[in-house]
């Protein structure tokens, strides 16, 4: 079973946004922050009633404990 590491989780969002600062590609984004704004948007924008993803902070502060979780865990820790 192969192990999947913070690095293949980073080259996976690396290709799947195109973060590769080519402003040439409209269907890829040119930078982190062009990805963030984009999802600040979708939050902003998401179907009434979907409740789980209308609120970008709550998800940027998940991301964050999520992110401590897989530092601390790549570090060979218990995370909690």
């Amino acid at each position: 079973m192969t192990t999947f590491t913070n690095k293949d989780d980073a080259e996976k969002i690396r290709k799947l946004l195109g973060l590769n600062g080519d402003e040439s590609q409209r269907d890829k984004y040119y930078c982190v922050s062009d990805a963030l704004i984009a999802l600040m948007h979708f939050c902003d924008h998401i179907k009434e009633g979907d409740e789980f993803n209308h609120d970008f902070e709550t998800h940027l502060e998940a991301a964050r404990e999520g992110y401590a979780s897989n530092i601390y865990d790549e570090k060979g820790h218990k995370y909690g």
